[in-house]
C-alpha cells in the first residue's frame, strides 16, 4: 500500500512540475505589466493571425523586444572565407549555397552556424505542412514589421553578431572541426532525402498552443541560458521604463529553471499564463 501511495504522489508532483501550459504569458509587477510570447522560428504569420490576442496585447504595447533585429548580412559577410568548406564535395556545397538567403555569403559562415541552417530546413522540409510552407514571412519578422506598422518601439536584445558568438562558442563546444563537417556532411544528405522519420514532436507540441515546461530542471543549452541571463537586465528595466513591453523570443527560452520565466519571477513579477484557443 505505501508503495502504491508514493508512486501517486510521484506522478501527483511529476504532473505539477512538467506542467503543459500556454507558449503566451502576462508578466506584471508594481502596476506594470508585459506579455511574453514563446515563438517558433519556422512557424509563419498565419498562427499570429490565427490568435487575435496576441495581437491585442502587441498593439497596446509601448515597446517591443526582440532577440535581434538587425541583419545577419553584416556581420557574416565581412568575414574571410572558411576554408574548411573545401572540405565538402560540389553537391554540397550547392546545397549550402541553395539554402543560405541569397544576399548571405555561404562560403564565410562557421561550420556551426551551417549545422543551425540545415537543421532549420530540415524541420521545415520535413515537419510544415503545405499550407505552412506557403506562408513565407515568418512569426518573428511579421512582429518586427507590425510593430514599424503600427509605431511601436522595437529593440534588439542582443545584436545578431553577440549572437553568433554565442552560438560559436557554445553549441558542439567540444566537437572538433572534422566531426563537425561530418555532421554537416550527414544532415545534407538527410535534407536531400525523402526520409519521413523525422521528429516533429516539438512543432506537433507548438501548434497547440502549449508546451510542457520543467521550471525545476537546469537546461542542458548553455546557448540559451547565457543569452537568458544577458537579456533579463534589459527586459526588466523596458518593463518599468515603458510600463507596457511586449517581448517574443524563441520559446525555449522560457523554459528551465533559468529560463525567462523564472528569471523575471526571481526579480519580483508576478507571471500568469494566458490560454490561446
Amino acid at each position: 500500500m505505501l508503495k502504491i501511495n508514493l508512486t501517486a504522489i510521484f506522478i501527483l508532483f511529476s504532473s505539477f512540475v512538467l506542467s503543459q501550459q500556454s507558449i503566451f504569458w502576462k508578466i506584471s509587477k508594481k502596476g506594470n505589466e508585459a506579455y511574453i510570447l514563446g515563438t517558433y522560428h519556422y512557424l509563419g504569420k498565419d498562427f499570429l493571425l490565427n490568435n487575435n490576442i496576441i495581437l491585442e496585447k502587441l498593439k497596446k504595447s509601448k515597446i517591443a523586444l526582440s532577440e535581434n533585429i538587425d541583419s545577419a548580412k553584416i556581420s557574416i559577410n565581412k568575414r574571410n572565407e572558411n576554408l574548411q568548406l573545401k572540405k565538402m564535395n560540389k553537391n554540397e556545397l550547392q546545397t549550402i549555397k541553395r539554402i543560405v538567403p541569397s544576399y548571405i555569403d555561404s562560403n564565410k559562415m562557421t561550420l556551426r552556424e551551417l549545422i543551425v541552417t540545415i537543421d532549420g530546413k530540415i524541420t521545415q522540409k520535413f515537419c510544415l505542412t503545405d499550407k505552412e510552407k506557403i506562408d513565407e514571412t515568418k512569426m518573428d519578422d511579421f512582429i518586427k514589421e507590425y510593430c514599424l506598422k503600427n509605431r511601436i518601439k522595437l529593440e534588439g536584445l542582443e545584436p545578431t553578431e553577440k549572437t553568433f558568438d554565442y552560438l560559436n562558442h557554445n553549441l558542439y563546444s567540444n566537437t572538433t572541426e572534422e566531426k563537425l563537417i561530418e555532421i554537416i556532411k550527414s544532415k545534407i544528405k538527410l535534407l536531400n532525402s525523402e526520409n519521413q522519420n523525422i521528429n516533429c514532436l516539438i512543432l506537433n507540441e507548438y501548434r497547440t498552443k502549449k508546451h510542457i515546461f520543467n521550471f525545476e530542471r537546469e537546461s542542458q543549452e548553455k546557448f540559451i541560458t547565457l543569452r537568458n541571463k544577458d537579456w533579463i537586465v534589459k527586459i526588466d528595466n523596458a518593463i518599468q521604463e515603458k510600463e507596457k513591453a511586449f517581448i517574443f523570443v524563441g520559446l525555449y527560452h522560457l523554459d528551465f529553471k533559468e529560463g525567462l520565466l523564472e528569471l523575471l519571477k526571481s526579480r519580483g513579477y508576478s507571471v500568469e499564463e494566458i490560454i490561446l484557443n
